[in-house]
């Protein structure tokens, strides 16, 4: 066990109020919260209360100049190069809820800026942390011949699958409008939409593991377009990669759709097909509290069809991926997403964009 370190948190929302908190509490032998940030003022006293912290805030930089902690875990949404930066400037390692940022230019800054100053900013891609994803990228590299992946989700509207929890929102919040049923989706969006929410906020699990499980840091894109006006995505790639699959005969697909209502339940998936196997990871979702993922495989046996299936761990991924995170910091493990994996990521997403725009230019002309 490293020391323990003493960590600032900035945004208090749902996801740190049902996942961060609880989790950065638990690990006490590793850190220690010191003071929250929230610029909400109902929410930071109540999330302060409820969690026992001391220090409360509603401006990041009055937190840490007052007494920077070893650690700022960032929380907000959206692009987070201010936070990232000041964090930095104050000699803080950084644990960041994806995405790291929206521009290609600003991700390569802060991971240059994050070596020079020989700080660790990690980004929370929580599905890299179900030991199920290890399984099937294990199998993967064991395979011979070309590999066929592909990335499925489809995502319903979510409130239903988190308004039993207990969460602290602002005075004047009010839950959304009830859905009906048996009503039809609604489809279009904005370009905003597609870009922000669909793509670094949603389809951004799917562009990193696919990264990690075919090696393809830059790839090569084949064709994309926007789905049900700018309400999804789908996008064919290959390319040259390193680690466990060489990038060569490695055909990537993937396809993310967003949904208005609960129709359907939630699907995210990632099939890979070889010469010898297909397997099938099927992520639940996050509000289903430490509930493993489960990887199947299907493969022939002296001539017989053989099917198995194992659940990862019940270990909640948000919870290792912070572990991880103080493991890195205080052990030396090597970080598996770093600042630069990161900026990879948010340049194959800026290119999606570009791409999709392009084609829906090209098919209204």
């Amino acid at each position: 066990m490293g020391r323990r370190l003493t960590v600032d948190v900035v945004g208090c929302g749902e996801i740190a109020q049902l996942m961060h908190l609880p989790h950065l509490l638990e690990l006490s032998d590793a850190c220690e919260v010191r003071a929250i940030c929230e610029r909400d003022p109902h929410v930071l006293k109540t999330v302060a209360d409820r969690f026992g912290i001391e220090g409360a805030f509603t401006d990041h930089r009055e937190m840490l100049a007052q007494s920077p902690a070893d650690v700022l875990v960032v929380l907000t949404s959206g692009d987070h190069v201010t936070l990232i930066n000041d964090a930095i400037d104050a000699g803080m390692d950084v644990f960041v809820e994806k995405p790291l940022c929206y521009s290609t230019e600003d991700a390569w800054a802060i991971a240059r800026r994050a070596e020079e100053a020989g700080r660790t900013v990690m980004v929370g891609y929580s599905r890299l942390f179900d030991t199920a994803f290890d399984d099937l990228k294990a199998a993967l590299g064991r395979e011979q011949g070309p590999i066929y992946l592909r990335a499925e989700a489809s995502l319903p509207w979510d409130y239903y699958y988190r308004a039993h929890h207990d969460i602290v929102r602002p005075l004047d919040w009010a839950p959304p409008a009830t859905v009906v049923e048996d009503r039809a989706p609604s489809w279009g969006g904005s370009w905003e939409f597609f870009r922000e929410e669909l793509l670094f906020n949603l389809a951004i699990h799917e562009v990193y593991c696919l990264r990690v499980l075919t090696g393809i840091d830059r790839p090569e894109i084949r064709t994309v377009s926007d789905v049900l006006d700018r309400r999804g995505i789908e996008a064919t790639w290959s390319g040259g990669g390193a680690g466990g699959l060489d990038g060569e005969g490695v055909h990537a697909s993937m396809s993310v759709l967003t949904l208005d209502t609960v129709a359907g339940g939630y699907v995210e998936e990632f099939r890979a097909v070889t010469g010898a196997s297909t397997y099938l990871l099927e992520y639940p979702s996050i509000y289903l509290k430490s509930w493993p993922a489960k990887l199947s495989r299907s493969t022939v046996q002296d001539g017989t069809l053989v099917s198995s299936s194992t659940l990862g761990s019940f270990v909640d991924p948000f919870k290792a991926e912070l572990e991880h995170f103080f493991a890195v910091l205080t052990e030396g493990v090597p970080c598996v997403s770093t600042a630069a994996d990161a900026a990879l990521d948010v340049e194959t997403l800026n290119r999606l964009y570009e791409a999709a725009r392009a084609h829906g230019k090209t098919i209204a002309g």
